[in-house]
């Protein structure tokens, strides 16, 4: 069974950085992974994955 550890954040501003984002959500639990897509003319999305599933348990009620 695979328990899944990574949320999606949308409609990111252009001016969010890495450092930010990891800031805002580490208080979820420890993370493990961070990525920023771009794409021309769309808002950032990042994916944060954290080392344990509960903590995207706490991450997703940040919302």
């Amino acid at each position: 069974m695979q328990t899944t550890r990574t949320v999606q954040v949308k409609q990111l501003s252009d001016l969010a950085t890495e450092r930010e984002i990891h800031e805002f959500f580490s208080f979820s639990g420890e993370i493990e992974h961070i990525q920023i897509v771009r794409e021309y003319g769309k808002p950032k999305t990042a994916f944060v994955t954290f080392k344990d599933p509960k903590a995207l348990e706490i991450a997703l009620l940040l919302s």
